[in-house]
């Protein structure tokens, strides 16, 4: 808001002279109403709601054939935090391979099918070689082959969803990014086994569509055969 007011000033036309009178009329603006909380807060929302809006990343991928990524994962539990590498290929409906090594040895290597589970432990000399059953006793989850390759290409059903959260389980992918102009993929993997306290945060890397990667697995004669309830 702004005023106007009329005052007189006297002002000397020459050094030694008489002052003249002048007539100045000065404008005052008026300072800014103060900034109430209320009017704070409902400028950062309208910025939080312009900014959410701005979607710039072309869709999830969909219909590829072949799925590969490396990354880094901590798993975290109440006795600390271990950090490892790992590689996944997945070959859709058909197989996804998995291994887990640190400072470039591998100690832990699984391969999924429709029908069967591989699981070779390298530091325990150990293996399991058979189907979902036990698992799904043991867990009482409906874990097979499509749960587990939902799980890492990020596309649970709701009912999947709804299953492991029964458990207290949660499988959740974050931070997707654009492969390309037309396509996007998560960057980011985040499981959590709420009743144990374990959390894993994965990191993708070399995100790759459609290149096929390794899936052999082998089980060496000296490695001891798990059995499995």
């Amino acid at each position: 808001m702004t005023s106007c007011r009329t005052v007189n000033l006297r002002c000397p036309t020459a050094y030694g002279q008489v002052s003249e009178q002048d007539t100045v009329t000065v404008v005052e603006v008026a300072p800014p109403a103060p900034v109430t909380e209320a009017a704070s807060a409902q400028e950062q929302l309208t910025v939080t709601l312009k900014t959410d809006s701005i979607d710039t990343l072309p869709p999830v991928a969909q219909g590829y054939q072949w799925l590969t990524y490396r990354g880094k994962a901590d798993v975290t539990d109440p006795e600390g935090t271990r950090t490892c590498n790992f590689y996944m290929v997945n070959r859709v409906d058909s197989i996804l391979y998995l291994n887990l090594h640190a400072s470039g040895i591998e100690f832990i290597r699984v391969v999924c099918t429709p029908d069967s589970i591989i699981y070779v432990n390298k530091l325990k000399y150990e293996y399991y070689k058979g189907t979902y059953a036990p698992f799904r006793k043991l867990t009482g989850l409906p874990i097979d082959f499509g749960l587990i390759q939902s799980v890492f290409n990020g596309n649970m059903t709701p009912e999947d969803e709804a299953a492991l959260r029964y458990k207290g389980l949660v499988a959740e992918p974050k931070a997707y990014v654009a492969l390309d102009s037309t396509q996007s993929f998560f960057t980011e993997l985040e499981l959590k086994d709420l009743n144990r306290l374990i959390e894993i945060d994965a990191v993708m890397k070399l995100v790759r569509l459609d290149v096929p990667g390794p899936t052999a697995i082998h089980i060496p004669d000296k490695f001891k055969e798990l059995k499995m309830p």
